[in-house]
C-alpha cells in the first residue's frame, strides 16, 4: 500500500514547479516589456502601470469585478507588507 506521505510530497512538488513556471512567465513578460519600452523611449513605469491597469481590466471581464477586487486587495496588502 502506497504512502499518502507520497501523495503530499507530489502534490508539493507540483505546487512548487507550478510556481517556478508563472515566476519564470512573469519575469520574461517583465523583460520584454522593458525592452520595448527602452525600445519605444518609454518610462518602463509607465508601461508598467498601463499594462497593470489592462490586466485588471481583463480579469473583471474574464473573472468578474468581485473576484478582481480580491485579488487586488490581496496584492495592496502585499504592498504594505514589503
Amino acid at each position: 500500500m502506497q504512502s499518502n506521505d507520497n501523495v503530499v510530497q507530489l502534490n508539493a512538488f507540483k505546487r512548487e514547479s507550478n510556481q517556478e513556471i508563472i515566476d519564470d512567465i512573469g519575469a520574461r513578460a517583465f523583460l520584454f516589456l522593458r525592452d520595448s519600452a527602452e525600445a519605444q523611449g518609454l518610462a518602463i513605469k509607465d508601461v508598467i502601470v498601463e499594462h497593470m491597469m489592462g490586466l485588471a481590466l481583463v480579469m473583471a471581464a474574464v473573472e468578474g469585478k468581485q473576484e478582481t477586487q480580491k485579488i487586488l486587495e490581496k496584492i495592496n496588502e502585499q504592498l504594505h507588507i514589503a
